[in-house]
């Protein structure tokens, strides 16, 4: 009983980050801005993502834990550098004008 309630809230954590994730990618390709958001805080997002991989790699080797967290792990780094890649471009358009 504990497993199954523990898969199920993993489930549902996965599922909903995940989801988080499409708004505001979607959003960064759709407006190609990206300056509102902070490369600082991605950045430790990154850091964070691979502390948690580091130790599911360590402690949980399923392969289905393993996956999600390096899925996890690229729509992070995903969302970086779209924030990079966009905040630099968008200041050289400003310089140019």
């Amino acid at each position: 009983m504990k497993e199954t309630i523990a898969i199920g809230l993993l489930s549902v954590y996965t599922i909903l980050e995940f989801v988080a994730y499409i708004p505001q990618i979607v959003k960064i390709l759709k407006t190609k801005h990206a300056d509102d958001l902070s490369l600082a805080s991605w950045f430790v997002w990154i850091t964070t993502d691979l502390s948690y991989l580091g130790y599911v790699l360590l402690e949980t080797p399923q392969f289905g834990v393993i996956f999600i967290a390096l899925l996890d792990l690229f729509f992070i780094i995903s969302v970086f550098v779209l924030t990079m890649y966009y905040q630099k471009h968008n200041k050289r358009k400003k310089v140019r004008r």
